[in-house]
């Protein structure tokens, strides 16, 4: 990761800074001028270095002639970012220390601001505890003070030095914390740093190919011809990682194209890292050896003498001649695979054969087991046909017993309507006796031998009630029967008719017998059933 992120990627952050200067000023109608030429330095860090270091030179002269320290120091930073973007880290370190010295003891905003450019410095040259010290003084200051827009500015700082480290989940979470602050105070400008921040390391591939063109989107609005080389850079990368080589290629040759209009010696020097990593994953060395030359010799033109340079450089050196050499390798490579091409093929044709032969064993032993299970699969059918023959007996089964307990509701309906039609016999015989009274001599007698008649015509249906009876409640005396073998024919008979809810004076109707007899009897078979006296000889009758 270490690889990815070099000293440019912590420029966005610093050039950032430029929107939070006027909050770290008091103008005056006196200051007017110096703060003039501060803010066109500020803008054009990103457009244009050279002219930001002219006009931050104008405003150190002026501010030095009227011995303005607080404007001397704003001018310092603004300068020493300028110098910084150019790539004269010598000169730009020397400005930002010279800032610092010249800050107000009264204005900790303006030591927050310069701390956090210093913080770039210092991870720049490697020195990360150092760095970790300045932005975390930073961040102490924003926060007592409520500035959350320069808070924003020292989360940003933060995930690059932790980028460094390496800790890219805590370097997220910095970057998401000053988005989220920059998004909610509206300010576009940090909102695209912030965006390309995210994107310096692997992860996401579409999601931070996403932001990086959000961020293209704000900085071509802006006109931030830096911050656009910037975000072509690390568009190309992200393509590299997700093996997009062709987009990358084309993402990288728009950010030269940027680049070179204001000669960012990092950003050109970055263009051709990541395009040799490219075209070596393309397997083009040769372009890949020709972008780490132009590499090693734009490192050399940089200006800063530190330690860590130094030791970069010999690494692109090195790896220059590796790729020399891995030109020779790829060139005798060739050779001896041309060598090697027609055994090969012979060698592929005895694997044809080969192949061939499995072919036809294995297709054979595929339709013996094809055949098997086609066999199989007939069987199964056979087993459902047969299964599906056995639901349909049990349904006409059903349809059977419901058929016949169909029956049996009518009969016992038709039973009912007997009795009651019985009943009603039995009333209209009473009522016959009464006319009689009234009667004399031998209209009595023919009138007595009408009502005898009807009746004797009555009790000869006593026969096809028992058989009605028997017939209706067939199935409730065998279980009455199972349960109480040792009843009677008329128990059974009996309890028939107490289970349709007969009264006793209907019973006796029924069976041609007295009341009392059938108390006698219902008084029996209560012994029989051995029943409680609080049990209901009908209730029970019901239950079976």
């Amino acid at each position: 990761m270490k690889k990815l992120l070099n000293v440019t990627f912590l420029l966005p952050i610093l050039l950032g800074l430029s929107t939070l200067l006027p909050a770290f000023s008091q103008n005056t109608d006196t200051d007017g001028n110096i703060n003039d030429f501060i803010s066109k330095a500020e803008e054009m860090l990103k457009i244009d270095p050279s002219k930001a270091i002219y006009y931050s030179n104008v405003a150190i002269t002026e501010a030095q002639k009227r011995g303005d320290k607080s404007l001397l120091a704003k001018a310092q930073s603004t300068l020493g970012e300028a110098y910084m973007n150019q790539g004269d880290f010598d000169m730009g370190f020397e400005s930002m220390t010279n800032a610092l010295e010249n800050v107000p003891i009264d204005e900790p905003n303006q030591s927050a601001y310069i701390y956090v450019r210093l913080s770039g410095c210092y991870t720049k040259l490697g020195d990360l505890n150092t760095a970790f010290q300045y932005v975390d003084k930073a961040i102490d200051i924003c926060k007592k003070a409520n500035d959350l827009k320069s808070l924003a500015m020292c989360y940003n700082t933060r995930g690059l030095v932790y980028i460094l480290v390496p800790d890219n989940e805590k370097a997220e979470d910095n970057f998401k914390a000053a988005l989220e602050i920059n998004r909610e105070l509206g300010d576009k400008k940090l909102v695209a740093v912030n965006l390309n921040n995210l994107c310096l390391y692997e992860g996401n591939t579409e999601e931070k190919i996403a932001m990086l063109r959000e961020a293209i989107a704000i900085n071509d609005s802006l006109g931030t011809i830096w911050s656009l080389g910037e975000n072509y850079n690390n568009l190309g990368t992200q393509y590299f990682y997700a093996k997009e080589y062709k987009k990358g290629l084309a993402a990288l040759d728009t950010a030269m194209m940027y680049t070179r209009k204001i000669t960012a010696k990092e950003l050109i020097a970055d263009n051709y890292r990541y395009a040799s990593w490219i075209h070596e994953a393309m397997g083009n060395y040769e372009k890949a050896y020709i972008n780490l030359k132009n590499l090693y010799e734009m490192e050399q033109s940089l200006s800063a003498k530190d330690e860590m340079r130094r030791i970069e450089l010999n690494l692109i050196q090195k790896r220059l001649k590796a790729k020399e050499h891995e030109m020779i390798l790829q060139k005798q490579t060739f050779q001896i695979k041309s060598l090697r091409m027609q055994s090969f093929i012979a060698i592929l044709i005895a694997i044809a054969v080969l192949l061939i032969l499995f072919y036809v064993t294995f297709h054979s032993r595929q339709q013996k087991k094809i055949q098997i299970l086609e066999a199989s699969r007939k069987l199964e059918e056979q087993e459902k046909e047969l299964i599906a023959l056995k639901l349909q007996q049990a349904e006409i089964e059903a349809q059977t017993a419901q058929q016949e307990l169909d029956y049996n509701r009518h009969e016992l309906t038709n039973f009912a309507f007997f009795v009651r039609s019985r009943n009603d016999l039995l009333a209209n015989i009473q009522s016959l006796l009464k006319e009689g009274y009234k009667l004399s001599g031998s209209e009595m007698d023919a009138h007595l031998r009408s009502i005898n008649a009807y009746i004797s015509q009555f009790n000869a249906r006593n026969t096809e009630t028992e058989l009605l009876i028997d017939k209706v409640n067939a199935r409730f005396i065998d279980k009455l029967s199972k349960l109480h073998p040792d009843l009677s024919k008329n128990e059974q008979r009996l309890a028939s008719l107490l289970r349709i809810g007969l009264s006793t004076k209907e019973i006796a109707s029924v069976i041609d017998s007295t009341p009392k007899t059938v108390n006698m009897a219902r008084y029996r078979l209560r012994k029989h059933l051995n029943l409680e006296t609080d049990e209901s000889l009908t209730e029970y009758m019901k239950s079976i």
